[in-house]
């Protein structure tokens, strides 16, 4: 039986195992797209792609009320100067792990390797205005950023898109996950949707698992809002919902 809080607006729920986190998400994205599909020929989705989601993406690939034939999926963020066909990219990993095996109708990454970049960031704010996307899926890195918005994270700005500096913490957690052998390999900048964007959907679902990350989950849940601690903006959304782990939620009172 999962525990139930709520902190400001946000719902959160923590999980006694990752199989259980990953059910309860991939159980309401279902049911929030399922409305939606209730009401459009066809939705795009924004997924996110890390380590929470691995139940996640096992939990969605079992479950068989999702049309994906309906749904076009975007992605959050990317790596400058790393393409959307390198191995190192978000978009083959996320492919592998999940999109080859449902069947989207159509998947559109962002290209970090697009030149000039100004072409790719108008690129994918057309994209992302013309599917209106309902639903997002995002995670929460050890720094509390959303997608690549990390601290000081813009909340003013309507933009969809834009270039962002990778922080240190970022670039030491995408080491750590082994994608590039160090953390000097690790791009200094990527392409990230804009924090306005992220939180723009109906529906925003967040999921944290890892224990190293209890320490910022205490922060955005049980501190201020502030740009300071991105993640801490999901208390003042009117429909999202955290998913926890025991351990990443260890250290909350």
């Amino acid at each position: 039986m999962m525990q139930e809080r709520t902190y400001g607006e946000l719902a959160v729920s923590i999980a006694d195992t990752h199989t259980e986190l990953g059910e309860a998400a991939a159980a309401q994205f279902a049911a929030a797209v399922r409305a939606e599909l209730a009401e459009k020929d066809e939705i795009g989705v924004i997924l996110a792609l890390g380590a929470a989601q691995d139940a996640f993406f096992g939990a969605l690939k079992r479950r068989t009320d999702i049309e994906w034939g309906r749904i076009t999926v975007l992605h959050v963020d990317t790596y400058m100067g790393i393409g959307w066909d390198s191995p190192a990219s978000g978009a083959q990993r996320m492919r592998k792990h999940l999109l080859d095996e449902v069947g989207p109708k159509e998947f559109l990454p962002m290209d970090g390797a697009a030149e000039p970049v100004e072409d790719e960031l108008a690129r994918y704010t057309e994209i992302y205005n013309r599917f209106q996307p309902e639903v997002c899926i995002v995670g929460i890195g050890e720094s509390g950023h959303l997608a690549f918005n990390d601290p000081p994270a813009d909340f003013d700005t309507r933009d969809i898109t834009r270039v962002v500096l990778l922080d240190q913490t970022t670039r030491g957690q995408i080491s750590k996950n082994g994608i590039f052998p160090s953390i000097d390999e690790v791009p200094t900048y990527g392409i990230s949707l804009t924090m306005h964007a992220l939180l723009k959907p109906k529906t925003v679902i967040a999921l944290v698992h890892e224990v190293d990350k209890a320490p910022v989950v205490k922060k955005i849940l049980e501190g201020p809002v502030t740009f300071m601690v991105p993640a801490s903006i999901l208390q003042q959304h009117p429909n999202a919902h955290l998913y926890l782990s025991q351990e990443t939620a260890s250290l909350l009172d």
